[in-house]
Order: structure tokens, then sequence, then C-alpha cells
């Protein structure tokens, strides 16, 4: 199989479906759908198979995944890095790529492209001691990191949609407001004033108490936390820290603003992800009263493991003469898994439409398979038929 490829700016996979977008390429803004759902209902697997529908759809797809365990990779059988790549997979008809940020890199990841025109500035953001001390010790950083990449992806490939996999978690929802609030904070001359102020504050030294109590560094509990992180230089580096980034403000909040965006805007839809079991369940319909504060809905509910059709060779073997009686209990119990599996799926989805009865659920059977990527390729083609369900209204 040969290796991924990058894709470079401007040279993005392309379905020839119009171009013009907001950031001036003249392509409009993709769609995105984000999958999220609990732990262990195959939610990476679907991200993956939706995703490779749409391409082979004709759809130019991009696949990101925010989940710090990073199980995308394992589940498409390809390499995937923190840089949009090309995923080779023949079925894809090279309209696939996928982002992987890596959590212990995103940040650094990030400040790169940011700073792309000032490596001067980059330089010293990257040798500074908060910035060492404090850039991954903040909740959320990997996934507001990892959503800005997204959106520099998406303005400078030609992507239809973008396909984001989440962390199987409650607060799997909770990332797509963090763009928009930073945004908010970073907006009109926020990071300016901080570096106005940090440098006069810088001024006077780091031991000194300069005039007015908004100056006045050098005392209290804030300064005698994060100088276990910086030690006595605490107001040089903050100083520099904000100076820095004012030289990449604008940048920084349109990259922001764009996530933002792309995740609350009209082009976005939500895709909650169950298995036929009451902890799935629950946690459906606790991200969808998440999704309900935040004015959204979600566009559907997919269920895995939800079969009610028998294998196909159960059948053929029950027929066949001179099967071993061994071999026939094994089939007997497998169609009794398979028959329970059924019944779980059908009390869950009356359950499901009686709380949600505006959400439609799309079942997906139960695949045979061991290779991770030959469960995605069996998903993307149930899911063919069910692309419309899934995705935005004016995606169609």
């Amino acid at each position: 199989m040969a290796g991924p490829k990058s894709v470079r700016e401007g040279s993005g996979p392309t379905s020839g479906r119009g171009a013009g977008s907001p950031s001036g390429r003249g392509s409009p803004e993709p769609f995105v759908v984000v999958c999220a759902g609990g732990g262990g209902v195959g939610k990476t697997t679907t991200s993956a198979a939706l995703a490779l529908a749409l391409a082979r759809q004709g759809r130019s797809t991009l696949i990101v995944t925010i989940d710090p365990a990073r199980r995308l990779a394992g589940a498409m059988g390809v390499p995937i890095t923190d840089v949009v790549t090309r995923v080779p997979l023949p079925a894809a008809g090279g309209r696939l790529a996928a982002l992987m940020p890596d959590p212990r890199r995103s940040l650094r990841t990030f400040v790169e492209q940011l700073f792309e025109e000032e490596p001067e500035a980059r330089t010293r953001l990257l040798a500074n001691r908060l910035y060492l001390g404090l850039a991954d010790a903040a909740a959320g950083v990997h996934e507001l990191v990892a959503m800005n990449l997204v959106a520099r992806a998406a303005a400078q490939g030609s992507f239809e949609v973008v396909v984001i996999d989440t962390a199987p978690s409650r607060h799997a929802i909770d990332f797509v407001t963090y763009p928009g609030r930073l945004a908010a904070l970073l907006g009109g001359r926020t990071v300016a004033w901080l570096a106005g102020l940090a440098q006069r504050a810088g001024a006077a030294g780091p031991g000194e108490k300069s005039r007015g109590g908004l100056f006045a560094w050098g005392t209290g509990h804030v300064e005698n936390l994060l100088a276990r992180v910086t030690g006595p230089n605490l107001v040089s580096d903050t100083a520099a820290v904000f100076a820095d980034l004012a030289l990449v403000r604008k940048r920084f909040v349109a990259d922001t603003q764009r996530a933002a965006d792309l995740l609350l805007g009209p082009r976005a839809a939500y895709a909650l992800v169950a298995a036929p079991t009451e902890a799935a369940r629950d946690d459906v319909l606790y991200l969808a009263k998440r999704l309900d504060k935040l004015g959204r809905a979600p566009r559907a509910i997919v269920m895995n493991r939800a079969d009610t059709r028998p294998a196909p060779y159960v059948r053929a073997l029950r027929e066949a003469r001179g099967v071993p009686e061994s071999m026939l209990e094994a089939i007997g119990m497998l169609e009794d898994e398979r028959a329970s599996r059924g019944s779980a799926a059908d009390t869950l989805s009356k359950d499901l439409k009686k709380q949600l009865p505006k959400v439609p659920v799309v079942r997906l059977p139960f695949i045979e398979a061991v290779a991770p990527e030959a469960v995605v390729a069996a998903l993307s083609s149930e899911l063919d038929g069910h692309l419309g369900t899934l995705l935005p209204d004016r995606a169609g």
C-alpha cells in the first residue's frame, strides 16, 4: 500500500462543486458532521465509515479526530498524522483526507502554523517558560487547538464535508463552544491591551511594585501560583507571551472565529452514536440535552450492533449436509446472541423515538470482521442509503 501524502495549501482534493469562500478563495465553507457518543459504542469506526461513504459518493471529505486516544488510524488501517493527509484507500478515489492532531504536540503544531510569517516571534514563544509550563495544562486546549487546525484546513483545502470524531465522553459536545468564547475574548484589542499592560509591568522589574493596583504584579497569590511554573521571571515571561501573541492576533481571531462558525453555523449537523445498551441510551439523551442548550438538535442517532437479519452463512450451513453437530451448536449460540442484540436494539429504538420523536434512528448491523478497516468498509456501504439523513439539509 502506498504511503499517505500530505495535502498542502491549495492542493486539497476537489470535486468541482463550486469555488468561493469567506476566506477569499471563492469556495463555500464545508458542511460539518460532528459524531459524538459515549465510550465503546463504535463512534470512531462510524465516523470513519461515514467519511468513506461520502468520499465514495464523490464528495471531497476531511475526517478529523479530536479523541486523545487517536483510534482513527487503526480504524482506517492507514497512517494518519497531525497534518492533513490523503487517505490512500482505493474506495475513496482520492477524495478522502484525514487529520489526527497529537495531544502531546497539538499546541506546538498550531503555534508553528499561526506564526509561520513571524519566525522570530515563534522561536521566542516556543522557548518561553510560561508557554512551556502551561502549554497543555488548560482544560480543553487540545480540542480548541484541533478545531483551529480544522478551520485552517477547511480554508486551505476544497473540502465539501468535514466529519469530526469527538472524544468518548458526555462532555464531547462542550468543545464546540470553545472557539466562539475564545474569539470573543480575543476580539477587538484585548491581546494588544494585555501585551501593553504586561510590558509596562515588566518595565518595573520582576521583584518591584509598579504604581497603581492594576500593575502590582509582584505581589499576591496569583504570582505565587504562577511562579511555581515560571520562577522569578514571571513578569517578563508573561509580557513576552502577550507581546508575541499581539503580532498574530488578527490571524488567531480569524482562525478561531472560523472554527466557531463551522461548529455552530447552519452547515453543521450532529450525529449521536449509540449501541443497544442502557448506558449508551443515557449518554445519547444527555448529549441531546446539551445540544438543546446550544439551540441545536441531533440530526440523527446512529445505533451500531443493531442488526435484525441473520448472517448470510447461517442458512447455508444449516441446509448443508454433513455439518458437524458441534458447528451447528456454535451457529445456534451465535444466532441467540444476534437475536439478543436485535431485541435490545428494538427496545432502545422505541425508547429513543419516544423521548426524541423528531430524531431519526439509523440502525447498523454487527460486522463480523477481524480487521478494523474491513469493518469500516462494510459499515460505509450500510451508510450509503442514510447520507441524506445524516448530513445538514442543504448538503443533500
